[in-house]
């Protein structure tokens, strides 16, 4: 870490990937930094800066960081405020896991952050010290610039010649030459923040300055400075152009601290299909193995699973204890970009996942020339296994078996991160009953899915049937689209059958639409069947629950898996009162037709004797 007064930076070189074959980790962002700060004509220097290129997968999930922040003169603790801000933004920014969005990533940490500030008290007056300051932040990731602004500090874009203020001053004017701080970091316990993206691309340099630079140089003045950078500048020459323009502020009349920091784009990772698909290809795909072939010292000792998509081989390493479960890509789909990176996503997120619940997995050998995933091996049997074994099992087992898969569905959602293909086959049961999700190739990382260096998703991800309607008609999926297919897997335990009339892999295309009206009037298309026309045992609000689980319009569906859970366990009176008042047909079908297939019956032999 550098350090110049109350400012610092960090340059690091590209990151290099992790392994030659993984675009998830191969970084093509290049982006170069260089600042400078002076306290100017005050004594003391209240303004700070920070910023950060990172290597390895941080370059790629969470970005580059580029900070500035101004103390709040009138603060007693302005220049601490200013600096803890810029550090702790940055440390706890790349502590927040690299599955996360980055807004959301940003958002959590300038929410404690604020909190932070305004709640620091004088332990011995009890006076609350103000630790005021304004606060900017620029964010490169991909071909993405996020721009998290609160007070008066500034981000400008320079771009062939031309300079764009993007953010906007948090200023009242109180007469022709003073105006009024409307917010900053540390006033307000309610943190009102303005967020905005911006598409970048090479070449753009990006301007963070404070009001003592700002407000003293116009828009002209700087761009002529802007103008005299060389074509490709490097980190000296950036610190230099910084505070060749800090040093003009002061000499145009500026009595306030001067801080600059210059952020250069040099390359961005938008890349052509063809490139992402020949990353993709650089490792091999294993031919089918057979029991006893080895591959990597990995000697397989069973098949366990062969189908069209992947291989799954029960394998033992000599320096290894337990046997594991090597899992390959079929060669049926080497050409398939989307599959491929899909398996190779997978690896990434098993990496960073940890629950108990949730199958472990990691990439194999950085030197193999094969692709394939080391997973943990479970002894046990699919969902589906145990469905087919137990076609009418009591409540209480199913709600066990529910329990387990919600906890790991809550990790999952605690990363940001959307199954996606949650189905019986997906889920394995051990010896002892613990529940485990074993496959996750088809999952939706937020960070990775805001970079533009990855395959576009052109098809519904998921298997048919379990697939949230939303994701039909729209290809969105969230949280809910998974309480959907976990509500269809629920209903499949306790009956055997599906709660809408099961549809081909041929119409999956005929549903996706484009407008509001036309996804409304799809909606319709799912009519719920009452799992008592299956299993007439189960009680009657086990039918509303399982209702709302499944509901095809997300708008009227379960909001959480907690209300899910909760409500297996015990009915809500709303539910029981929602019960009541529908029509028996649809409370009871059966109990209904066998009332009028009765009174039919009175009807035809009243016809008869009277």
């Amino acid at each position: 870490m550098k350090t110049d007064q109350n400012a610092y930076t960090k340059q690091a070189a590209q990151a290099p990937p992790l392994t030659p074959a993984i675009p998830l980790t191969q970084a093509k962002l290049q982006v170069f930094l260089g600042g400078h700060s002076n306290a100017g004509i005050k004594a003391t220097n209240e303004d700070a800066f920070a910023s950060l290129v990172p290597k390895d997968a941080e370059l790629t999930a969470k970005g580059v960081v580029a900070v500035i922040a101004d103390g709040v003169s009138s603060a007693s603790k302005a220049a601490e405020a200013a600096q803890l801000s810029v550090t702790q933004f940055i440390n706890d920014y790349y502590a927040t896991p690299q599955t996360w969005s980055t807004q959301k990533s940003a958002s959590k940490v300038l929410s404690s952050l604020n909190q932070w500030l305004y709640a620091q008290t004088d332990a011995v007056s009890g006076y609350t010290l103000q630790w005021l300051t304004t606060f900017s932040a620029l964010i490169v990731k991909s071909s993405t610039a996020y721009i998290f602004h609160v007070g008066d500090t500034r981000i400008s874009q320079y771009r062939q010649h031309e300079l764009e203020v993007l953010t906007k001053d948090h200023q009242q004017k109180q007469g022709p030459s003073h105006s009024v701080l409307t917010r900053a970091l540390g006033a307000d316990h309610r943190l009102q923040v303005d967020v905005q993206q911006v598409a970048i691309q090479a070449g753009d340099i990006f301007v963070l300055t404070c009001d003592g630079v700002h407000e003293y140089l116009s828009a002209q003045q700087i761009k002529k400075q802007l103008n005299q950078l060389p074509q490709s500048p490097s980190t000296q020459a950036l610190e230099q152009m910084a505070k060749l323009l800090t040093e003009l502020a002061i000499k145009k009349g500026s009595k306030d601290n001067v801080s600059c920091l210059l952020v250069y784009i040099g390359g961005t990772p938008n890349r052509a299909l063809v490139e992402i698909e020949r990353e993709l290809l650089n490792k091999a795909i294993p031919p089918a193995l057979a029991v006893g072939n080895s591959i990597d010292d990995y000697e397989i000792c069973k098949v366990i699973h062969a189908s069209i998509r992947s291989h799954l081989y029960l394998a033992k390493h000599p320096n290894e204890s337990e046997p594991c479960v090597l899992k390959v890509p079929s060669k049926n789909l080497a050409d398939d970009s989307s599959y491929l990176q899909g398996f190779i996503r997978e690896a990434w997120l098993g990496e960073r996942l940890s629950n108990s619940h949730v199958m472990k997995i990691k990439r194999g050998s950085e030197n193999s020339r094969f692709l394939y995933h080391i997973c943990e091996y479970i002894d046990g049997q699919t969902l589906g296994q145990w469905m087919f074994d137990n076609p009418k099992p009591n409540l209480a087992q199913v709600r066990d078996i529910v329990g387990q898969i919600i906890i790991a569905l809550r990790s999952f959602q605690r990363l940001e991160v959307i199954h996606r293909d949650l189905k019986p086959d997906n889920i394995m049961i051990d010896s002892y009953g613990k529940v485990f999700l074993i496959d996750y190739g088809t999952a939706l990382i937020a960070s990775l899915a805001e970079n533009n260096d990855v395959v576009t998703e052109t098809v519904p991800q998921g298997t048919l049937n379990y697939i949230a309607p939303e994701t039909l008609l729209t290809l969105h999926a969230d949280h809910q689209s998974d309480l959907f297919s976990l509500g269809v897997i629920t209903y499949e335990m306790l009956c055997g059958e599906l709660p809408y009339k099961p549809m081909q892999r041929a119409d999956m295309h005929s549903y996706t639409v484009d407008d509001e009206k036309s996804r409304v009037e799809n909606y319709s298309q799912w009519q719920y069947r009452s799992i008592r026309q299956f299993r007439s045992d189960l009680p009657f609000w086990l039918d509303m629950v399982l209702s709302k689980a499944t509901q095809a319009d997300p708008k009227f569906r379960l909001q959480a898996y907690s209300e899910f859970k909760a409500d297996l366990s015990k009915p809500t009176a709303s539910a029981l009162e929602e019960y009541k008042s529908q029509p028996i047909l649809q409370r009871n079908p059966v109990l209904f037709w066998q009332g009028a297939t009765a009174l039919f019956f009175i009807l035809w032999l009243s016809t008869i004797f009277f």
